[in-house]
């Protein structure tokens, strides 16, 4: 991680980035349903984007943002590691707090209780119906994995293509038919504040040799 005089979070696009994710994003709360923002986002389909998105969604797995960890401890960027791996431990575990706090069912189940879910766009038929739908736990994992990321660089271009990353995960959860909009967005907060917060805290902690 790089000096935070010169580096920090809160001037790194990926914030900037954050910033209008939150205001556009609680507005589109308040413009549609749940259910109206659940297809307008998963009726955009194509063969390419069924091949694409069933793929691209697994950057937002739990062990993918462990390896990038481990990899950077490997290359010497041992804060950076340190930070993805704690991330990755507190982000995952208030995501499945809230997930049992407030069950809510994923579009699945949802649609299905509605005689609707024939209409839910799908890949290779798969479909989860449980009731573990709040937050998105795919999008949690990008936003904060891809949010440290973008912190340990100076290069607005590299910043910028992170956040492109961490919202095309989040975008793929609703993609495949796995999770509402509200899910995504909360996820996506929830991942970013938990690295803000962390990098915060470890600002002045080195790690490297």
């Amino acid at each position: 991680m790089t000096n935070w005089k010169y580096n920090h979070p809160l001037r790194n696009v990926f914030s900037w980035g954050m910033l209008v994710l939150l205001l556009a994003g609680t507005f589109f709360l308040f413009l549609w349903t749940k259910d109206e923002l659940f297809w307008i986002m998963n009726q955009q389909h194509s063969y390419p984007g069924d091949l694409f998105f069933k793929y691209f969604t697994h950057i937002g797995d739990g062990l993918t943002m462990v390896i990038t960890g481990v990899l950077a401890v490997a290359l010497g960027k041992r804060k950076l590691g340190v930070l993805l791996i704690l991330s990755f431990l507190l982000s995952g575990l208030l995501a499945q707090v809230v997930k049992r706090v407030q069950p809510e069912p994923r579009p699945g189940k949802y649609f299905t209780e509605l005689k609707q879910d024939d209409r839910i766009h799908r890949v290779d038929g798969r479909l989860l119906r449980g009731n573990n739908s709040f937050p998105s736990g795919h999008t949690t994992t990008a936003f904060a994995m891809f949010s440290l990321l973008a912190f340990a660089s100076r290069n607005y271009p590299v910043q910028f293509l992170c956040f492109v990353a961490a919202v095309v995960v989040g975008y793929s959860r609703i993609y495949l038919g796995q999770h509402f909009y509200k899910d995504v967005f909360t996820g996506a907060l929830l991942g970013y504040a938990t690295s803000l917060l962390l990098t915060w805290l470890l600002r002045n902690k080195e790690f490297d040799r």
